[in-house]
């Protein structure tokens, strides 16, 4: 067991840089990738960041291209938690506009990269990781960003279906999911980088960066405290909390803390109740340690029952939750496939066939999904796109555009009133957009 303590401060202060939009690109020279390491075994000739990897996917399906440049803006709506948007309350939900004129497809991945993006963070560029993460304002149901690449930061407020890059200040950065939002007015924009972290209190119009010793890696904000956050960390072991907006991070990690894991994926649990939720947290790792659980903010670590030794691919985890529901998918320890617990992550069962590998589950009312992916350039592992009809029993294969060779980085899922909306970032191959039937 390994004891990380409970009272390090690591950041470095702020050092007041304002970095504001997108009047200059000052990109740093900094690079996210890690192509070269070795040990790494891919299709198509493509460039990973290490570990082995399974090849396959599904194809099928056509695709359509979308995209282009609009003008920000902000939109009114609901918010929900674990990190989707939702329906309840508030003003009508402003329409998503594609599917308002009857034009979208329906249950098919749509390219919507912006034809404006730098096309040298997408394939076939060697060595690029794609243009970052996507994350949805959990306020505002319409707005999403992407950034955490030299692409610079780029938003949506018609539900992923056009991009306006907003800011071009921020440098390239290791490729987690390094980009969070909280539904504050204006919304509160964070950025991980290399031994850094940006904020922006005003919507990613301004950065002011605060040097770390570390470089965060997976940045999760609590869904009742927007000054509540935690991230695993970029390659080695360890999770770190701030709980005054990202000026400040502490190393947690105490008892019963599994050793040898590293690029951990933390979350916070929702149990119904916020002084609870603050300090329930679930989190995995790469190339070692388990799938654990906290209920005391990371004093105490356990293992829940059928995932011991369960873990991420290189690069990507999401979990899904509704009620007390929870599915996480990974690798190794009891195998491969998407596991479902129904008492907030005490006891998991598998609840697919294991015959795939997976990474990443996200969800609406209606269905649960899975997606395969490894932080990878260039490689043609395919996405192993799996559904299952909630509760989450009977799972399917499910088909992809034949151009989709790759899964997500992350998926942000949010509902325009009428239909759920998933927005992914596709690795390399940009950001694609599914509209649930």
């Amino acid at each position: 067991m390994k004891s990380f303590g409970r009272a390090i401060v690591v950041s470095v202060g702020s050092l007041g840089l304002a970095l504001t939009g997108c009047t200059s690109s000052t990109n740093s020279s900094e690079t996210a990738t890690d192509a070269g390491r070795s040990g790494g075994s891919m299709s198509a000739g493509g460039a990973s960041s290490g570990g082995s990897m399974s090849a396959g996917g599904s194809s099928g399906g056509g695709t359509t291209s979308a995209g282009g440049s609009t003008s920000a803006g902000g939109s009114s709506g609901g918010a929900t938690s674990s990190g989707g948007s939702g329906t309840g309350g508030g003003a009508p939900l402003p329409p998503d506009p594609c599917i308002a004129a009857g034009t979208c497809p329906l249950g098919v991945w749509t390219n919507v990269t912006p034809s404006q993006m730098d096309p040298t963070v997408l394939s076939p560029t060697a060595n690029v990781f794609g243009p970052g993460s996507v994350v949805v304002d959990p306020a505002r149901p319409g707005d999403l960003y992407v950034g955490g690449s030299k692409a610079g930061l780029w938003k949506s407020a018609d539900y992923g279906f056009t991009w306006t890059k907003i800011n071009d200040t921020l440098p390239d950065v290791p490729r987690g999911v390094t980009i969070a939002v909280a539904g504050t007015t204006p919304a509160t924009v964070w950025a991980a980088a290399y031994n850094a972290i940006y904020k922006s209190v005003d919507g990613g119009a301004t950065f002011k960066q605060t040097a770390m010793a570390q470089s965060l890696y997976s940045l999760k904000v609590d869904p009742n405290d927007s000054k509540h956050l935690i991230s695993g960390l970029h390659e080695v072991d360890g999770v770190m909390e701030s709980t005054d907006g990202g000026d400040t991070w502490n190393m947690v990690g105490g008892a019963g803390w599994p050793s040898g894991g590293i690029s951990w994926y933390p979350y916070f649990i929702d149990m119904g109740d916020p002084a609870t939720t603050r300090k329930t947290w679930f989190a995995i790792a790469q190339d070692g340690g388990s799938a654990v659980v906290t209920t005391d903010g990371g004093a105490h670590w356990t293992i829940p029952n059928g995932i011991n030794g369960l873990q991420h691919p290189h690069g990507n985890s999401q979990i899904f939750q509704t009620g007390a529901a929870i599915f996480v998918a990974g690798l190794a320890g009891p195998g491969q496939g998407v596991y479902r617990s129904t008492d907030r992550g005490a006891n998991f069962t598998r609840v697919d066939s294991g015959q795939f590998p997976e990474a990443l589950v996200w969800g609406s009312p209606k269905n649960v999904y899975a997606m395969y992916a490894w932080a990878c350039s260039n490689c043609n592992l395919g996405t192993d796109f799996e559904t299952a009809p909630e509760p989450g029993d009977t799972w399917s294969k499910a088909g992809v555009p034949s151009e989709l060779v790759i899964g997500p980085n992350s998926v942000a899922v949010t509902n325009d009133g009428t239909h759920s909306i998933f927005v992914a970032v596709m690795w390399a191959q940009g950001i694609w957009r599914y509209v649930e039937p």
